[in-house]
């Protein structure tokens, strides 16, 4: 049965939205994340999950030539720094994500920055993300989804503030008889910080930069790019309500965090427990605070 042009529309704007967010990440199954029935365990009673936003998102060109401009391209390998160069050049997309604010222990954002897959992984157990993330060799992973697209992510460089990612691969889209073929640096900042009652934050905020080889996919995704900017836009804000979901059923219900980590498919060994780990230290986090507070 042909899709009406309506649906062709909405199918067109997941899949470039899925473009922009898979580079994510990483941090990117969000982005076809389906409304459904999530798989058993289902995720701890319904608590109210928080998000500061600090800065709001922009597409503006002051934002994009002072994001790139940042871009440390001396500490990159040689390649890395060509293509880096290459892409910036390229004006197809760009978006800045909003600045979000979220309560998280530190070790836990290292923690999923470091090993993106493990995250994927948890909401493949969770039943809203049907994107695998796979490392292929250090920092190197491959990206499948279920409607057959697939892709590469390359990380560029880790720091201990910046994260610099490469992504290349072929989405189906509904739009278009052919794979959309793309290319997007996906860049994020994050710095931790602690108040007086030793709760502890951390602030992120991620620029993504899209190119697109095909004249006809530049026209799409330029057309509909104030539908996929705010799809980025919520997938970011997902992902921060994630991390920040994983600390409090860390803390209120580590008998589901461990039933999780029972499920996770492709992990080591190691990988489990140092999730489990990551966890525990939620805990006692959240024990001192509490001692510290009774203490006054």
């Amino acid at each position: 049965m042909n899709q009406s042009p309506s649906s062709n529309h909405r199918t067109a704007c997941r899949q470039v939205a899925l473009v922009t967010t898979v580079v994510t990440l990483i941090l990117s199954g969000f982005t076809q994340a389906e409304e459904k029935t999530p798989s058993r365990p289902q995720s701890p009673r319904r608590v109210k999950l928080h998000v500061e936003e600090i800065e709001a998102a922009t597409s503006s060109e002051h934002a994009r030539q002072t994001i790139a401009a940042g871009i440390p391209l001396d500490r990159l390998e040689d390649h890395h720094r060509v293509q880096v160069e290459a892409l910036l050049a390229n004006r197809s997309l760009f978006r800045c994500l909003p600045a979000l604010r979220i309560e998280l222990e530190p070790s836990s954002y290292e923690f999923y920055r470091r090993q993106p897959e493990i995250a994927v992984a948890i909401w493949q157990v969770l039943g809203i993300s049907e994107v695998k993330l796979k490392p292929i060799v250090r920092d190197h992973y491959t990206v499948d989804s279920t409607d057959g697209s697939r892709g590469t992510i390359e990380i560029l460089l880790r720091t201990d503030d910046l994260l610099i990612v490469r992504g290349t691969g072929n989405w189906h889209s509904g739009l278009l008889p052919v794979p959309i073929r793309s290319e997007g640096l996906f860049v994020l900042r994050h710095r931790f910080e602690q108040d007086r009652d030793g709760r502890r934050f951390v602030t992120h905020q991620a620029a993504l930069f899209l190119a697109f080889p095909q004249q006809s996919v530049r026209n799409v995704a330029k057309l509909i790019s104030p539908v996929t900017n705010l799809i980025a836009d919520r997938n970011f804000r997902d992902i921060s309500l994630f991390l920040r979901m994983m600390q409090v059923a860390s803390v209120q219900r580590p008998g589901w965090v461990e039933r999780i980590a029972g499920r996770l498919k492709g992990l080591t060994r190691s990988q489990r427990d140092e999730f489990l780990k990551t966890a525990a230290r939620a805990v006692v986090t959240a024990r001192r605070i509490r001692e510290t507070a009774s203490q006054r």
